[in-house]
């Protein structure tokens, strides 16, 4: 979770921005193009902050270590799924869950070894 605490004020000119979807007191959601042309920006050696300030944003509102932050996420998304990545959920994708903490029954181990089709 964010330790950024956005005061409504920041929430209005962040809000101004095409590249932001929408923002509150704890969190910003980022135009999935910006986030495509943020990590080919990235890729072409601009640096992180000149790739936020070229698309109108004020690193004191966001923060200055959130470019480096952000990129490292979405430079793993982009990786692995493309820039479609960016326009579906992806969370959990591939994720078995977490494991049970609870101890299982004979008959509950028994199901999930023979599944049934």
């Amino acid at each position: 979770m964010s330790k950024n605490i956005y005061t409504e004020f920041q929430i209005k000119e962040l809000e101004k921005n095409p590249s932001i979807i929408s923002a509150s007191k704890r969190s910003i959601s980022y135009n999935p193009e910006f986030k495509t042309k943020a990590v080919k920006e990235y890729k072409k050696r601009k640096s992180l902050s000149q790739i936020f300030i070229e698309h109108g944003f004020n690193l004191k509102i966001i923060g200055m270590e959130k470019p480096k932050l952000f990129l490292q996420r979405w430079r793993d998304t982009f990786e692995r799924f493309g820039g479609e990545g960016f326009l579906t959920e992806i969370r959990g994708k591939g994720s078995t869950g977490r494991p049970s903490s609870k101890p299982q029954s004979a008959e509950d181990q028994g199901r999930s070894e023979n599944p049934i089709p």
